[in-house]
């Protein structure tokens, strides 16, 4: 996942990262690794701090805890997988957020955010209210979800894991897909996505542009200023003539990619069209119940 974040949150990211042990159980785009649940959390402290909510602690607060909680997607023995579909891997870490509290604070909103990311991975929304998706979270965290009847149902049935296997349900009865990108866009907009992200177009010549990521190097220097190095290399070469110019589907297709930027990164198509980062635009979109959530 890209993020954008001040320098002062990216630094403490990346030093919580830099902790993390390196994350193997790639076993399907929809879930989430280790980063991609951090970096979750950091936008969520980011939006709430730009709007002046209070956020009680930033990062993760128990390394093993989180570990163990993004681990619980792909829980399993003897070869077989507990959570097999993709709603209950969605559910199952949802749960494990705010009930193992791997966070200092922000574990609801997390939570909340990561659910949405992940369903985002397989191409779709939520549609109920957002005031009953924040509810959902909540009945988590007091318990208060075991009392449903269809949880109690599932009980009498001895089906294991129960509220995991009705979240799971839940998600996949109340999310439908999202509509597909089929609007052009300017090269201008391309290059707006683009920098936002952390890259550059550069060496415009004869019809073709150059896609760009700058390495930043600190060269110590004895009694002077460090020195900042900047090394650009050339993720593709694509064709270029002007601003204004619709920019063809095989080329945005490549740029995404390079980038980055793919559905299966978690990265909405429709954002092209919108200009914004698509765990930002989530946030954005349901910050009324994430507001609401910081103090339930």
């Amino acid at each position: 996942m890209i993020v954008l974040l001040t320098k002062s949150l990216l630094d403490e990211r990346d030093r919580q990262l830099g902790k993390l042990p390196e994350f193997r159980n790639v076993k399907s785009v929809h879930t989430l690794s280790y980063e991609e649940v951090l970096d979750a959390h950091f936008c969520i402290v980011e939006y709430f701090h730009r709007e002046g909510y209070g956020i009680g602690g930033v990062g993760i607060k128990e390394q093993a805890s989180f570990v163990s909680t993004v681990e619980r997607q792909f829980t399993g023995y003897g070869g077989h997988i507990v959570y097999e579909t993709d709603y209950e891997q969605i559910a199952t870490l949802c749960f494990g957020i705010i009930k193992n509290h791997p966070f200092y604070d922000g574990n609801k909103r997390t939570a909340f955010l990561c659910a949405l990311l992940q369903l985002h991975k397989m191409g779709r929304l939520i549609t109920v209210p957002e005031s009953e998706f924040e509810d959902l979270m909540v009945s988590i965290a007091d318990d208060s979800v075991k009392k449903k009847a269809a949880v109690k149902e599932l009980e009498k049935k001895r089906i294991g894991n129960s509220v995991i296997k009705y979240l799971g349900r839940y998600l996949e009865k109340n999310s439908r897909k999202r509509a597909r990108l089929n609007k052009t866009i300017k090269f201008r907009q391309l290059r707006q996505l683009v920098e936002a992200n952390g890259f550059e177009f550069r060496n415009a010549n004869r019809g073709t542009i150059d896609l760009v990521s700058i390495e930043e190097r600190r060269k110590p220097r004895f009694f002077f200023r460090d020195t900042i190095e900047r090394q650009e290399l050339v993720l593709a070469t694509i064709a270029y003539h002007g601003e204004g110019v619709d920019c063809p589907d095989n080329t945005v297709k490549l740029v995404r990619e390079r980038c980055g930027l793919t559905d299966q990164d978690g990265f909405d198509g429709e954002v092209l069209l919108r200009d914004a980062q698509p765990t930002f635009q989530l946030i954005n979109s349901y910050r009324s119940a994430l507001q609401r959530l910081a103090y339930r």
